[in-house]
């Protein structure tokens, strides 16, 4: 048989695999939605049943009327003494204030201000599944695409929500 002509065949056949997978395999359209029904459909995806209102601005008589009145804020909140330890004893020394005091306030701004994280959070273990060489600007550059698999064998809900 003539090269050219098998060429052809065969690239034929691509395409009608081509059409037949892409018939197959086609999506349907999105789903049109209002702004209301998208709403209800995240709330019940969600399990929430009704949310809290906001701040009202229009009536200053609300009860959850939104504050515009500066003298209520309070930009100077009570602090503790940073020279008094929790026990009520005063800092005496510039010892006792590394060694007492100053740790007193690391752990409540760990504790208030970054928070802690749970005692059974799982690990995250990265894959590099690419890695790309270029240059920024002529400088030598390394592009490292990574993926982090978390174990969430532990969390059954996970599964459901999925």
């Amino acid at each position: 048989m003539n090269r050219s002509f098998v060429l052809i065949r065969k690239m034929n056949v691509l395409w009608l695999l081509a059409f037949i997978a892409s018939a197959l395999f086609a999506q349907q359209p999105p789903v049109q939605l209002t702004s209301e029904q998208d709403h209800q459909r995240t709330m019940d995806l969600l399990h929430v049943s009704s949310l809290r209102r906001g701040a009202d601005g229009n009536n200053p008589q609300a009860p959850n009327a939104a504050n515009y009145d500066e003298s209520k804020a309070n930009p100077y909140p009570h602090l503790p003494d940073p020279l008094v330890l929790k026990n009520g004893k005063r800092v005496a020394t510039a010892r006792m204030w590394w060694n007492r005091r100053r740790v007193e306030i690391v752990e409540d701004f760990d504790r208030e201000v970054y928070g802690r994280l749970p005692k059974n959070v799982p690990g995250v273990h990265w894959e590099v599944v690419s890695t790309t060489r270029g240059a920024s600007d002529g400088v030598p550059v390394i592009t490292k695409n990574i993926v982090g698999h978390v174990d969430n064998s532990s969390y059954s809900r996970l599964h459901d929500l999925c």
